[in-house]
This record gives C-alpha cells, sequence and structure tokens, in this order.
C-alpha cells in the first residue's frame, strides 16, 4: 500500500483494534513524547502530571525565540503545544493548578522576552486569569 491512509481510514482502522494493543501503542509513544506522557497521566487523574507539566512548559518558555517562532509560525512550536498541554490539564480538572503553572511561565516569559503582543504570552494571561478568548 503506497497511499497514506487518511485520518478517516486511520480511525476506522484503529477502532478495530483490540483495547491492550492501542495501550501499547501509546505506551510506545508516551515514552517517545513527555507532552504525551504527561497529557496520559493527567487523563488518568495523577496529581504528578502537575509538576511534570510546569517542568515541561517552564523549559519551553525559557527556550522560546520569539524571533524564530515569528519566522516560521508553523513549524510545530514547543511552546505552543506546552501551552495546549495546559488547555488538556483544564479538561481534566486541574484548573487551580493549571492557573498557578501559567502565572508563574508568564512572569518568566516577560522577563526573558518582555510584554510583547505575542499569541503565547495572550494564552498565558487567559490561563493564568481564568479568562476567556476574545
Amino acid at each position: 500500500m503506497d497511499t497514506p491512509l487518511d485520518d478517516a481510514d486511520l480511525t476506522a482502522f484503529l477502532e478495530g483494534q483490540d483495547s491492550a494493543w492501542l495501550a501499547e501503542q501509546l505506551m510506545l509513544i508516551a515514552d517517545e513524547d513527555p507532552i504525551t506522557r504527561i497529557r496520559l497521566s493527567a487523563a488518568a487523574g495523577a496529581e504528578s502530571a502537575v509538576e511534570e507539566a510546569r517542568g515541561a512548559v517552564l523549559a519551553r518558555v525559557t527556550g522560546h525565540s520569539p524571533q524564530e517562532a515569528a519566522e516560521d509560525p508553523d513549524d510545530g512550536d514547543p511552546l505552543h503545544r506546552a501551552l495546549d498541554l495546559l488547555d488538556d490539564l483544564l479538561d481534566y480538572g486541574f484548573e487551580d493548578e493549571v492557573g498557578d503553572i501559567a502565572d508563574e511561565a508568564r512572569e518568566v516569559y516577560t522577563l526573558r522576552h518582555g510584554e510583547d503582543d505575542s499569541e503565547h504570552l495572550a494564552r498565558l494571561h487567559v490561563l493564568a486569569d481564568g479568562e476567556e478568548e476574545d
């Protein structure tokens, strides 16, 4: 088969698989991708996911380069992905913890990069202050 599966075909295939096989596949991915592991741990209700998320978000804020992000916004920006992780933690019931992480990350961001008009800082404001985006 030379043609890649589209999302619908892949979803149909996955829906037909045994749950043990699917769990094994997810664990293989989680072993290679810390964000996925944190996301799965949070979905399982593990409190440890909060500190792991804090570490991941702060590392990505510290390593973020606004100039590089502006040059190529569609390159799989690691900070964008880390902020998506915080959105997921909100969905899993970690509202207070996400606010604390986002507040800390916002402080680090502004110290390193200043008060800019980036989407990243705007998202941190929303996550830290618990407000809805307009």
